[in-house]
């Protein structure tokens, strides 16, 4: 149950920052990545498990890809402008950073 809600909760802060990130610049992507950096401080506080946050990444990714690909009718929710870039290679970054660091007890 613990590894559904990671993904789940992963793949819906990946869904907001994708509507969020292009507007309001730049307050949308300072807080699609703001919450991308609390979504990961929560996993690691709630559960202490490398696995679980490793769940939480890939629920991420998996929404940023799909939504910088191109769609059945052409659109594409994360264009490759500076917000979109920052976003796609800022979060994984922040991702990165977060799956490095120790968990304490």
């Amino acid at each position: 149950m613990k590894a559904l809600v990671s993904l789940l909760f992963g793949a819906l802060v990946g869904i907001s920052g994708t509507f969020l990130h292009n507007s309001y610049r730049p307050f949308g992507l300072i807080v699609s990545l703001l919450a991308l950096v609390l979504g990961l401080r929560l996993m690691r506080n709630m559960y202490r498990s490398k696995f679980l946050l490793s769940l939480f990444a890939c629920g991420w990714i998996f929404i940023v890809v799909r939504a910088s690909t191109l769609g059945n009718g052409g659109e594409v929710l994360i264009e490759a402008n500076l917000y979109g870039n920052l976003l796609v290679f800022g979060g994984v970054g922040l991702l990165v950073i977060g799956l490095l660091q120790k968990i304490k007890n």
